[in-house]
C-alpha cells in the first residue's frame, strides 16, 4: 500500500501536477482502477467483516486529523505509483475525493456520519474535473443523458 507520508520526496519538477488528470490515467481504459477494481473490492469486502461502525468512524475521524495536521504542499514533489512523480498536495486532493465518497458509503450504511461541507464541496469540484467539459456541462444542464459523462472514476 501507498504511504504519502513516507513517499520518498523527488528533485526536479512533478511529471503530474493535476489531480484530475490522475483520475483519468488512473481511470482510463486499462488504468489501475480497473485492472484492479476486483481485487480491490474482495479485499474491502473481506476486510468489512471485521469492521464495525464505531471503528469505521474512528477511522474516518484519525485519518482526517492527520490529513489537516500534515503540510500538503504542492512544491513537495513525491515517487507515486504509476505516474512516476507528483506533488504531495495531488495525493491528498485524491485521498480527501476517496474519504468523502466511502464516508457518504459509511453514512448510507449505519447513518450519522456526514462529510464536511468543503469535503463536500472539494470532491464536487474534483470529480467535476475529471470528465470532459464539454459532456459535463451538457449532462448538468439537462441536454444529454448522464451516462455521457459520468460516472467519471470507476
Amino acid at each position: 500500500m501507498f504511504d504519502a507520508l513516507t513517499a520518498a520526496t523527488t528533485d526536479g519538477p512533478a511529471a503530474l501536477t493535476d489531480a484530475a488528470e490522475l483520475l483519468r490515467r488512473f481511470n482510463a481504459p486499462g488504468g489501475i482502477a480497473r485492472t484492479s477494481a476486483d481485487s480491490i473490492a474482495e479485499r474491502a469486502s473481506t476486510d468489512a467483516t471485521a469492521l464495525t461502525p464505531d471503528a469505521a468512524v474512528t477511522r474516518f475521524t484519525e485519518s482526517a486529523e492527520i490529513l489537516r495536521a500534515t503540510p500538503m504542499s504542492s512544491g513537495t514533489v513525491i515517487s507515486y505509483p504509476v505516474v512516476g512523480t507528483t506533488t504531495l498536495a495531488v495525493v491528498a486532493e485524491v485521498a480527501l475525493m476517496e474519504a468523502t465518497v466511502h464516508l457518504l458509503d459509511l453514512d448510507d450504511a449505519v447513518g450519522g456520519v456526514q462529510p464536511s461541507q468543503q469535503a463536500l464541496a472539494a470532491t464536487r469540484d474534483l470529480l467535476i474535473a475529471v470528465a470532459d467539459p464539454i459532456a459535463a456541462i451538457e449532462v448538468l444542464a439537462g441536454r444529454v443523458d448522464p451516462a455521457a459523462a459520468v460516472p467519471a472514476i470507476r
